[in-house]
C-alpha cells in the first residue's frame, strides 16, 4: 500500500472547500474538518461513478490506503492493555514459527515497536507485493498463510524480503512489516484481525460504513475507483490487507479522527490514558531508537501514527484508485480527512499545489 507526503503540510481550517470545488483533478472526492468535539464542515464533490452521474456522498465508501496503518498502531495498544502482547518484545513469541532476518544471524530481536516504526529490516519486495493484489473480493491467502509461506516456507524469498540492517538501526517504510504487526494480534486474540476492529474500534465509535472486506460494506455505497487515465478498476482485494485495504466513508473517517484528537488530550475511552501516550509517543531520537534513513518530512512516529515536518500529526494513503489524507494540529485540537477515489497523481497535484498558492 502506497504512503505518500504530498499532503505532508494539508490544510484544515482554511478555504478548503473553495480550493477544492474549483477544480475537477479527482472523479470524487470528500472533505471535511474536526475538532476534539465534533464534525465542523464536510464537503462532496464529483462523482462515485461518473458513467451512471451517482454523486460522491457522505455515505460513499472507498479504500483509504495506508491510514489503515493508524488502525493497527490502535489496535496492537488495544491488546497490550488486554494483556495479550507487549510491543517491546521478541514477535516470535507470538508465533508459530520463526522470522528471522538471515543476513544477520545473531543478536536481532524484532519487536512489535519495530514493525510499527518501520524499522524492523523487513521491507517490500516489490515482486512479491505486486502478486498479492487479487480482482476478487477476497484475499487469496490468509495472513497466516502469507507470512508462513514467505517468511518460513520458502527460504528463497525470506532473503529479499529483509535488509541487512540490524532492527532498530535503520527506517525503511514496509507494508509487509505493517500487516506483520496485524497478524500478531490476530494470533495473540484468537480474532481474525478485521472481526478484532470490529468489536474493538468501529462498534465503539459507531463507524457504521466501516469494513476490511467487500462483504462487510454495503456495496451500493461503494465508490468506482478510477486509474490516472480514469479507466474504471475493478474490485480489488490483496493478502497483506491491514496496511491499507480499510475501506470507509467520510463520515465514519471523521468520527476516527475526533476520537483521535480526544486520545491525544487524554479524553478518549478507548484506551487508558497511559496508553494514548504510548500511541502517540515519538519513538525516534530516544535511548532505544535512532534510525538512519528518516525521512526529513516524516522526521518522528508513534505507533503507526506519523509526526510531519509541518508539526501536523496523522498519516496519509494512496491506493490503486484511492487516495486519502488524515491529520491533526496538535496545538489547535483541529483537524481534517480527505478522500478521493483516483490515486495522486503529478497532474493532481499539480493542480492542487496551484490553487493552494491562489488562496
Amino acid at each position: 500500500m502506497k504512503h505518500f507526503h504530498l499532503f505532508y503540510s494539508f490544510l484544515f481550517f482554511c478555504n478548503v472547500t473553495l480550493i477544492f470545488s474549483q477544480d475537477n483533478a479527482f472523479t470524487g472526492y470528500a472533505i471535511s474538518t474536526v475538532n476534539q468535539d465534533s464534525i465542523v464542515t464536510m464537503e462532496t464533490y464529483g462523482y462515485a461513478n461518473y458513467a451512471e452521474k451517482k454523486l460522491y456522498a457522505k455515505n460513499t465508501i472507498q479504500p483509504i490506503g495506508s491510514v489503515s496503518k493508524t488502525f493497527i498502531g490502535l489496535a496492537l495498544l488495544i491488546a497490550q492493555e488486554k494483556g495479550m502482547l507487549d510491543l517491546d518484545t521478541d514477535i516470535n513469541s507470538y508465533l508459530d514459527f520463526k522470522i528471522q532476518n538471515p543476513h544477520i544471524k545473531k543478536n536481532n530481536i524484532i519487536t512489535l515497536r519495530h514493525l510499527a516504526t518501520h524499522t524492523s529490516g523487513i521491507i517490500d519486495n516489490e515482486a512479491i507485493y505486486n502478486s498479492i493484489y487479487t480482482f476478487e473480493k477476497l484475499p487469496q491467502k490468509s495472513l497466516h498463510d502469507f507470512y508462513y509461506t514467505h517468511f518460513y516456507v520458502n527460504k528463497e524469498t525470506v532473503a529479499t524480503l529483509f535488509s541487512k540492517n540490524k532492527a532498530g538501526k535503520s527506517y525503511s517504510y514496509s507494508n509487509i512489516g505493517a500487516a506483520l504487526a496485524a497478524y500478531i494480534v490476530e494470533k495473540v486474540s484468537g480474532q481474525p484481525f478485521n472481526e478484532f476492529t470490529k468489536e474493538h474500534i468501529f462498534i465503539p465509535l459507531q463507524m457504521k460504513n466501516t469494513g476490511w472486506f467487500h462483504h462487510e460494506i454495503n456495496l451500493n455505497q461503494f465508490s468506482t475507483l478510477y486509474d490516472e487515465k480514469d479507466n474504471e478498476l475493478e474490485l480489488y482485494s490483496y493478502d497483506t490487507y491491514p496496511d491499507g485495504g480499510l475501506k470507509t466513508t467520510i463520515t465514519d473517517l471523521s468520527l476516527y479522527l475526533i476520537e483521535l484528537i480526544k486520545g491525544y488530550n487524554g479524553k478518549s475511552n478507548l484506551l487508558s490514558t497511559k496508553g494514548w501516550q504510548t500511541y502517540f509517543s515519538k519513538n525516534f531520537n530516544s535511548s532505544s531508537l535512532q534510525p538512519k534513513n528518516i525521512k526529513e518530512k516524516e522526521p518522528n512516529i508513534g505507533v503507526f501514527i506519523i509526526y510531519f515536518k509541518s508539526g501536523m500529526i496523522g498519516h496519509t494513503g494512496s491506493d490503486l484508485g484511492a487516495s486519502s489524507v488524515l491529520m491533526f494540529d496538535p496545538d489547535e485540537n483541529k483537524g481534517a480527512v480527505f478522500m478521493a477515489n483516483e490515486d495522486i497523481t503529478s497532474d493532481n497535484l499539480n493542480t492542487f499545489k496551484t490553487l493552494w498558492k491562489m488562496n
